[in-house]
């Protein structure tokens, strides 16, 4: 399939009557929804009318854009040109960067050394550096960090300067860091961070695992205490949505399995944690933007662009670094995640969640505080579901539940630092540890690790359970069958 790059926005004239029809559908259907909005109620009641629009618009677009595009480059051509005209906010400072790849790269092993060993040393890898405008004056008033003392570039990290490095959503194939602009400035407001995000290189023309390798380098690129930005990885928060979102989950899993490096902490907003699409919500939550799974020879499906063709989904779909929900979650970083209740990839979440031993947060609240029902492993992943809410809702301006999401995210951080800076001081003399003897350990490891699996999979093939109530109680339920099975094994044995 013949492709333009990212960036190109020419457009070709036997196409303007596709666009035209387009927009004048969509021109029609928020006609319709605005003039019914004060007599219909919406899908949701507590979706307001500009959210209401937003999901109508994309789902119309969805459903007539296998009939009016032809290729992957209309797609993009459309969304680069909406853009790049789109006017920049005042408050909002953008400084774009380009990362040299050096010849044979940064010799990352494992599923990158290939690539890595085909890089010629001409490459770059463009990005932005983002920030509410108030943030970046103030950053860059503050004295150089000690990693950076040596650095000339005029944006280098800064004396206790936290950062966020971002992966964007797109399916793999789509979207850049120009479409998330808007975004990325109000969690730069939000949290008072610089937001460095990445355009890595989109499928099909580049596939699995070159999101990861470019993911890699802009992460080395900005901790290496030799480059131009010297970040202390502590003072490194790694976020993305939906595919962004999954490739951050699988970035961290590389650099666990490979010794290296690792940013602090990983906030989530709707990550695309299994491209297996097996999860039941997928089918169930109708109200979301996003598509039904795609049929494998949907000449747009994402799956297919990201596993290097139609033939090796089946191989690759089940792979941890493509989908994390099927890989190890131990030895991770700490990870929100943030999902809406009435969006398709909200099963995953949770199923990625309980995998992990995590807790899960109740968001019904304003001002913000989590109920939180915690598991008997630890909080190392934190879920906050918001009620109505679809796919990546804090991209969505002006709603209570994206100002609470942008506010729990700093809060996340905040605590996450306190927890390391504790951790880098030693424990205070007054701290109290209880006897071994007091700690309850129903389970050895190697017991618990067995009884994960066996849950995950019947967790996996079931589609009885519909709500997200129902989920939680029955992962419980069965949880703790399995726990109770394990400990007659055990007393029997003795």
């Amino acid at each position: 399939m013949a492709v333009k790059k990212r960036g190109s926005l020419a457009f070709p004239v036997k196409n303007i009557r596709r666009y035209v029809s387009l927009l004048s559908q969509q021109a029609i259907i928020s006609a319709s929804l605005i003039i019914k909005h004060p007599f219909v109620s919406p899908p949701v009641p507590s979706w307001p009318l500009h959210l209401t629009l937003f999901v109508a618009v994309i789902r119309a677009t969805a459903d007539i854009q296998e009939h009016i595009v032809e290729d992957i480059s209309d797609i993009r051509r459309v969304i680069d040109t909406f853009f790049h005209y789109l006017p920049k906010l005042p408050q909002m400072h953008v400084v774009p960067f380009k990362i040299p790849i050096p010849a044979h790269g940064r010799s990352f092993p494992g599923v990158l050394e290939q690539l890595e060993q085909s890089e010629d040393g001409h490459r770059t890898l463009s990005g932005q550096w983002i920030a509410n405008s108030k943030v970046w004056e103030r950053v860059m008033k503050l004295p150089l960090a000690r990693n950076a003392k040596n650095s000339n570039d005029p944006y280098a990290a800064r004396e206790g300067e936290k950062v966020i490095l971002y992966t964007h959503g797109g399916g793999y194939f789509i979207c850049s860091t120009a479409t998330h602009r808007e975004l990325l400035w109000r969690i730069s407001r939000a949290t008072g961070r610089r937001i460095f995000s990445v355009d890595y290189r989109l499928a099909p023309e580049h596939p699995y695992p070159a999101a990861m390798q470019d993911a890699s380098h802009a992460f080395s690129h900005l901790t290496d205490p030799n480059g131009p930005y010297g970040f202390d990885p502590e003072n490194v928060t790694a976020s993305g949505d939906s595919a962004g979102g999954g490739l951050i989950v699988a970035l961290m899993m590389y650099q666990r399995d490979h010794g290296l490096q690792r940013p602090s902490k990983a906030v989530l907003l709707s990550p695309w944690l299994d491209l297996t699409m097996s999860c039941e919500s997928w089918m169930t939550n109708t109200m979301d933007y996003l598509p039904t799974p795609p049929r494998i020879e949907h000449k747009f499906n994402p799956i297919s662009f990201y596993c290097s063709g139609r033939d090796k989904i089946k191989t690759l779909a089940r792979h941890p670094y493509i989908s994390p929900l099927w890989g190890n979650l131990s030895g991770l970083p700490p990870i929100l995640i943030q999902c809406g209740e009435a969006e398709r990839l909200r099963d995953e979440c949770v199923l990625f969640t309980y995998k992990a031993g995590g807790s899960f947060g109740s968001c019904n609240k304003l001002p913000f505080q989590p109920v939180t029902h915690s598991r008997h492993q630890s909080d190392h992943v934190e879920l906050d579901m918001y009620p109505g809410m679809v796919h990546v809702f804090q991209a969505i301006p002006y709603m209570p539940e994206s100002s609470m999401a942008l506010q729990r995210m700093l809060e996340f951080m905040e605590r996450k630092e306190a927890d390391i800076e504790r951790a880098s001081t030693g424990p205070s003399e007054m701290a109290i540890v209880p006897p071994e003897s007091d700690v309850v350990k129903p389970l050895q490891a190697d017991q618990v690790q067995l009884i994960m699996e066996q849950l995950m999979e019947e967790v996996v093939e079931s589609t009885s359970i519909l709500s997200m109530e129902g989920l939680v109680s029955s992962l419980q339920l069965q949880e703790d069958e399995l726990r109770l099975v394990g400990e007659d094994v055990v007393s029997c044995q003795a």
